[in-house]
């Protein structure tokens, strides 16, 4: 055999090898997350009785704190958390309403206002927008992990502008419209006209969509029901036109999401989550609002039971199970009303979406 002719035989061997790399990585690849317990355990049970805790780690389950923020005062109105299940092929998505109380020293006790507030209070020590980000993130994530007892393996934060980019360049999405939505804003530079019924929206339609909320009864949560309604028609939209295989929709896609997202999600497992959420069927996703109710209209409260039940029921990364005295050790959702405290069928557990259809699930 001639010399060259071994060196294209040695060519070929290497791209073989690492195309196969490649697709073994692809196929094999699971991300590595921390398994620690990160909120605080007790030693005692309620009686003052010693518990022994085993919190073996669910194989196959990840979650994820996605915030969005907007312009102008940097609220974080979208809160939610997601629980990605490899082993089920589902999704669950839980909102945190804007309006939902907390305590501490937040301006007006609400949650949109906690990421604003560490956000700034970094800014005015550093005078770096990505130092106080990145510090505003990560302080709110250990917030919910402590008080939620949820361990959130990735955080990402979305501003608005990438939101509407992102809608446009999947060619908009189709979207049934309860009522005509009509609202001028122009500090925020919102502009908002849609007709009632179903409409293709346009990036700034969509966000209008996501974001109105003043002819509601109720407000926030008539706007939570739209963002539902709109994540799965999102969701639908995506799977009907995005490929795993389609490298340059993908590749605009992607930066697009990471000109506009901080996220700690590393770049190696995107890909992974990417073809997880490929896979899962619209009947494998369920979406539903915290448990809790407006007992006097300013402020969303939070039902321990009822928050109990969703935490251990889509969320837990353990076998050990929430229990009322380990949940939100500090205190921070109640309000002292009562409504913390309320018996779980008195809660508001919200709309809960499965393929798109409204169900109810109580505690049981």
């Amino acid at each position: 055999m001639t010399t060259k002719a071994k060196v294209i035989i040695a060519v070929v061997l290497v791209i073989y090898a690492v195309i196969m790399f490649g697709i073994g990585f692809i196929v094999f690849y699971k991300p590595s997350v921390s398994h620690e317990v990160p909120f605080n355990v007790p030693q005692t049970d309620a009686q003052g009785r010693t518990v022994e805790h085993e919190f073996r780690p669910k194989a196959d389950t990840y979650n994820f704190l996605l915030l969005g923020r907007d312009k102008m005062a940097t609220l974080t109105d979208v809160m939610m958390i997601i629980n990605v299940d490899t082993a089920e092929n589902s999704v669950s998505v839980m909102q945190i309403p804007r309006d939902t109380f907390i305590a501490g020293n937040y301006p007006t006790n609400k949650m949109n206002a906690v990421y604003s507030t560490l956000y700034y209070n970094m800014f005015r020590q550093t005078g770096d927008e990505k130092d106080a980000a990145s510090f505003a993130l990560n302080e709110f994530t250990k917030l919910i992990e402590q008080s939620l007892c949820i361990n959130i393996h990735y955080s990402a934060i979305i501003n608005l502008e990438g939101f509407k980019n992102i809608v446009d360049i999947l060619g908009g999405v189709d979207v049934n419209v309860q009522f005509p939505l009509n609202y001028v804003d122009p500090e925020q530079g919102l502009y908002i006209d849609i007709p009632a019924g179903y409409q293709h929206l346009n990036g700034a339609q969509a966000e209008g969509f996501v974001r109105f909320r003043h002819d509601f009864a109720t407000q926030d949560m008539g706007r939570q029901d739209n963002q539902k309604k709109f994540l799965f028609a999102l969701f639908s939209k995506i799977k009907s036109t995005v490929k795993i295989t389609e490298i340059p929709r993908l590749t605009q896609l992607a930066n697009e999401i990471y000109d506009n997202l901080l996220t700690d999600l590393p770049a190696t497992d995107v890909v992974f989550f990417a073809k997880c959420l490929l896979g899962v069927d619209s009947d494998n996703i369920r979406m539903f609002t915290i448990p809790g109710s407006l007992p006097g209209g300013d402020f969303y409260i939070i039902n321990k039971a009822g928050a109990i039940h969703a935490v251990n029921q889509y969320f837990n990364a353990y076998s050990q199970e929430i229990t009322d005295y380990m949940f939100d050790p500090n205190q921070v959702f109640n309000d002292y009303s009562g409504a913390y405290d309320a018996p779980a069928e008195y809660a508001e557990f919200g709309k809960v979406y499965e393929n798109g259809e409204e169900i109810y699930i109580m505690p049981g």
